[in-house]
C-alpha cells in the first residue's frame, strides 16, 4: 500500500494544480481505499486556473458557435458535469442545438422541443429539476442570448468549489466580439470588413503569419521617419501594398501617395515623366508638365520595378535622393521638391550592380531600408483570411449575394504553391465570384483546370516542398484533399510528439480549429 500511495499522491497534486478535478476525484478515491488521504493543497491558483480558462476562450472567438463548444467543453472538463445542452434561438419560437454533450441524438432534441414549448421561466426551470439541469443563461446586450443546461445541477462549480462567474463573464465578451465581428462584415456600422487584419495599417493587409508580422514590425519602426525604403519581393507578393501601408502610418499619410511604375513609360519617355519638362523643350512637348515627382510633392512616390529605370535617367534621381532637387527638361535652374521615395523591385539588385546594369551609389542610396516581402507559399496560414476577404470584395464587386466557399476549397488552395502569389489566387478567386450565382457555394470543382490537374498529379510531379501521399487512380478532388489533410495532420503530430498547440501552430490553424478536424477524421492526438 506504501509503494501505491506515493504515486497516487502525486498524481493527486498534479491534477489539483491543472485543474482535473474528474481525475483528482479518482485518485483521491484510490488513496482512500488503501485508507491514506490526499494532499492538503491539492487545487490550482483560482488566479492561474482563470487565466487559462480565459485564454482556451480568446482562442475560440473566431465564431460565435466555436466559442460555443469551447465553453461548453470547458465546463464539462472542469467540472463533475455529465451533460451540457447550449441552445440558442431559432426561427420563430424554436430553440436550435448548438452543443449536445453526454446526450443522445434524439434526447437532446426532445430536450430542446420541451424547453421551447414551454410558456415562461417558471415552466423551464420545473423542467430542468425533472432533468437534474441547472441553467445558466448567458445575456448579451449586442447578441443573441444562449442557455446552458448543465446536468447534475450540484456540477456547477469549479474545482476547489470555486464559482464559475469568471467563466461566464467571459464568455459574454467573446460573444459580445463575435456580434461586433458580424457586424462589421455585413456593414452594420457603415464600413466594409471583411478581413481580420486586426490593427492592420491597411485594411486588405492581413498578416497573420509570422514572416508577416516581423514585416509589420519594421514598418511601425520606420514610421516616424521620412527614411528612403527598398521593397524586394517575388512578383504578385503584393509589394505596393506593402509601399501604401508605409505611407499610411507615416506623417505624410494625408498628402498623395503617388505610384509610378517604371517599365510602363518608353525608357526614352521616362526622364520627362519623373522630373517633368517644359512646353517646347523637345518635339511634341505641347504643354508644361510637372513630372511625377513634383506631382506627389509633400507625400510618397512609390517606384515600381526600379531595376528597369534607364542607365540615363538614373543619375538624376540619385541626384534628386542627394539634394532633394530635380531639374526639369527646359528648365534653367534647380526645384526643391519634399518627397519621400519607396522603390519596389523583384528582380536581383545585387546582381544587376555587378553586370553594370544599375549604378552602384543610387543602389545604396535606395537599400537605406530594405523590406522583403514573402512569398505566398511561405505564409500558408494566411491564406483562409485573404480567401475570405476577397470572396466578400468581388462578391460586393459583381453583385452576387451570399457567396461562399468550401473549407475542402480553402484546404486545397493551401497547398498550392503560387508562383503568382497573391495576384494569382485574387484572380483564382475572382473567376470563381463572377462565374457564381447568388447563393453559390464555391467547391474544388469551381476552380481552374490548372488548379485541379495540380491536386490530381502524382507525387514525382508535386513541386519541391509538396508533401507527397499515396492518392488512388479514381479519387474524386475532395477526396484527395481529405486524404491530403490527413497526411499534414498526422505528420505535424508526429513532429511535435503529439502536442496539439504545436501542431496546430505549425499548420497555421488554432488549437480548436486542429481539435475539430482530429475529430472529424477520428485522429487520435498521439498520432
Amino acid at each position: 500500500p506504501e509503494r501505491a500511495a506515493e504515486p497516487l499522491n502525486t498524481a493527486a497534486q498534479i491534477f489539483g494544480e491543472l485543474g482535473a478535478r474528474l481525475d483528482l476525484k479518482r485518485a483521491q478515491d484510490a488513496l482512500a481505499a488503501l485508507g491514506y488521504s490526499a494532499p492538503h493543497k491539492v487545487t490550482a491558483e483560482p488566479h492561474a486556473r482563470s487565466q487559462r480558462f480565459i485564454l482556451r476562450m480568446a482562442e475560440a472567438v473566431a465564431s460565435r458557435e466555436l466559442l460555443l463548444r469551447e465553453f461548453a467543453a470547458l465546463i464539462r472538463h472542469e467540472t463533475l458535469a455529465r451533460r451540457v445542452l447550449v441552445l440558442e434561438p431559432a426561427e420563430g419560437s424554436r430553440q436550435r442545438i448548438v452543443v449536445a454533450e453526454g446526450y443522445a441524438a434524439r434526447e437532446g432534441e426532445r430536450v430542446a422541443e420541451v424547453w421551447a414549448d414551454a410558456l415562461d421561466d417558471e415552466e423551464r426551470e420545473r423542467f430542468a429539476e425533472t432533468q437534474d439541469a441547472a441553467v445558466i443563461r448567458l445575456r448579451v446586450a449586442n447578441a443573441a442570448p444562449a442557455t446552458l443546461l448543465i446536468s447534475p445541477r450540484t456540477a456547477v462549480e469549479l474545482a476547489g468549489g470555486e464559482a464559475i462567474e469568471t467563466l461566464l463573464r467571459v464568455a459574454e465578451m467573446g460573444l459580445d466580439l463575435c456580434a461586433a465581428r458580424e457586424r462589421l462584415r455585413e456593414g452594420g456600422d457603415g464600413q466594409k470588413q471583411s478581413s481580420p487584419a486586426g490593427a492592420s495599417p491597411l485594411p486588405r493587409f492581413i498578416h497573420s503569419s509570422p514572416a508577416m508580422k516581423l514585416l509589420v514590425e519594421e514598418l511601425h519602426k520606420i514610421s516616424s521617419s521620412d527614411v528612403t525604403v527598398l521593397i524586394t519581393g517575388e512578383s504578385g507578393t503584393g509589394k505596393e501594398l506593402v509601399a501604401r501601408a508605409v505611407h499610411s502610418i507615416s506623417s505624410r499619410h494625408a498628402k498623395v501617395f503617388m505610384p509610378f511604375n517604371c517599365t510602363a513609360v518608353p525608357k526614352e519617355l521616362s526622364e520627362g515623366y519623373l522630373f517633368g519638362y517644359r512646353r517646347g523643350a523637345f518635339t511634341g512637348a505641347v504643354a508644361d508638365s510637372p513630372g511625377v515627382i513634383r506631382a506627389a510633392a509633400g507625400g510618397t512616390l512609390f517606384l515600381d520595378e526600379i531595376g528597369d529605370l534607364p542607365l540615363d535617367v538614373q543619375p538624376k534621381l540619385l541626384r534628386f535622393l542627394q539634394e532633394g532637387e530635380i531639374q526639369p527638361l527646359g528648365e534653367q535652374r534647380p526645384q526643391k521638391v519634399d518627397v519621400r521615395i519607396i522603390a519596389a523591385t523583384n528582380t536581383d539588385l545585387e546582381g544587376m550592380v555587378e553586370r553594370k546594369e544599375f549604378r552602384e551609389d543610387l543602389y545604396y542610396r535606395l537599400n537605406v531600408i530594405r523590406l522583403q516581402v514573402p512569398p505566398l507559399r511561405e505564409r500558408r496560414s494566411e491564406i483562409p483570411e485573404i480567401v475570405n476577404y476577397y470572396v466578400g470584395h468581388y462578391s460586393d464587386k459583381f453583385g452576387r449575394r451570399d457567396v461562399r466557399i468550401t473549407p475542402q476549397t480553402v484546404d486545397l488552395l493551401m497547398v498550392n504553391d503560387w508562383p503568382g502569389n497573391v495576384r494569382q489566387l485574387c484572380n483564382e478567386l475572382q473567376r470563381a465570384v463572377a462565374r457564381a450565382e447568388d447563393g453559390t457555394i464555391i467547391t474544388p470543382d469551381h476552380l481552374s483546370p490548372e488548379l485541379r490537374r495540380i491536386a490530381s498529379q502524382p507525387d514525382s510531379q508535386l513541386t519541391p516542398g509538396a508533401s507527397a501521399f499515396d492518392l488512388p487512380p479514381d479519387a474524386s478532388l475532395p477526396a484527395a484533399v481529405e486524404l491530403l489533410e490527413r497526411r499534414m495532420i498526422a505528420d505535424a503530430l508526429a513532429r511535435n510528439n503529439g502536442n496539439v498547440s504545436r501542431a496546430a501552430r505549425d499548420l497555421g490553424l488554432t488549437r480548436r480549429g486542429l481539435q475539430l478536424k482530429l475529430a472529424r477524421y477520428s485522429i487520435a492526438a498521439s498520432a
